[in-house]
């Protein structure tokens, strides 16, 4: 087996936004032929806790993720967009940038569907309108388990600044949720442009993910930390079970839960007043953005 030295270093992220359309153009992306995005939609190496303690499983996993015949690997992580973390560990790292696709949705219909995600999972029990109004102030910390900042998450300016500082506006790309789903082959072409792979001249379908909710969350959720060993007592498994015994148990748990009972989540349109009460929020944040990038975001309604 060829020795694997240092980290795997793919040539595309796409770090967000949230709830934004990524899992669409992951997979828009990976249907061209020179490009290989990772098999696992969002794998979090780059930002791990464990990240300068990775062994060579770990390093091998992560490079197994990915296709090396083609000429451009990928992946899209959205926790990046967040983390200072990932980009001290690009930096640190990289001899040249790679290249960033950011994908930004109307930051009111983000929050909008942030929200209802969570509570798919079963991890939101708040009335959207309850929790726009807590939305003040700015409270954001780097997290390991599902987020709540529904608010932060919209700050886009905020995060994609630190980005431009950080890797240089060449090395950045910006596309919205909205121009993909009514423009997808111009703005995927302009994708391929910005990574150096050829254009096409037809494109598959969109089927963009629609929001569920999970059948029995508090199972579902109790499964998912024991097969991630966020559990505090799953630590004394090893003294219970032999390493094969356990890796068989982790692997069952986790296709229990890939084929968890999910049904389609149903919920109404936010009213004008919570919408407007939204759009005053993120007001100022969308004007900086629109300056910083030389893009008016004319498919924002809200803010024209």
């Amino acid at each position: 087996m060829e020795k694997l030295i240092g980290h795997f270093k793919p040539d595309l992220f796409i770090p967000g936004a949230a709830k934004s359309g990524t899992t669409s153009l992951h997979d828009l992306l990976n249907a061209h032929p020179e490009i290989s995005m990772s098999s696992t939609k969002e794998p979090g190496y780059w930002k791990n806790k464990k990240f300068s303690k990775f062994n060579i499983n770990d390093l091998l996993k992560y490079k197994n993720l990915f296709d090396e015949k083609k000429k451009i690997k990928g992946e899209s992580s959205t926790a990046y967009m967040f983390h200072e973390s990932f980009i001290k560990n690009i930096k640190k790292n990289y001899q040249e940038s790679p290249k960033f696709i950011f994908i930004l949705r109307n930051p009111v219909d983000r929050f909008v569907s942030h929200v209802n995600w969570m509570k798919g999972l079963g991890l939101e029990k708040d009335k959207v309108e309850e929790i726009i109004k807590q939305k003040t102030k700015f409270r954001f910390k780097e997290y390991d388990d599902f987020p709540k900042y529904y608010y932060e998450f919209g700050l886009y300016n905020r995060w994609i600044t630190r980005f431009i500082s950080n890797f240089g506006s060449e090395n950045i790309k910006i596309i919205t949720f909205e121009s993909l789903f009514t423009n997808k082959l111009i703005i995927l072409n302009e994708c391929f442009d910005f990574i150096g792979v050829n254009r096409i001249t037809e494109i598959q379908d969109i089927v963009a993910n629609k929001t569920k909710t999970i059948v029995f969350p508090n199972m579902y959720h109790f499964l998912r930390k024991l097969a991630t060993g966020r559990l505090a007592y799953t630590k004394y498994l090893k003294y219970l079970l032999p390493k094969k015994n356990r890796s068989d148990v982790k692997y069952l748990i986790r296709f229990i839960i890939k084929k968890w009972i999910k049904k389609d989540l149903q919920y109404k349109e936010l009213d004008k007043h919570h919408r407007k009460y939204l759009t005053e929020l993120y007001k100022d944040d969308v004007k900086k953005l629109k300056i910083n990038l030389n893009y008016e975001f004319s498919e924002w309604k809200d803010f024209n």
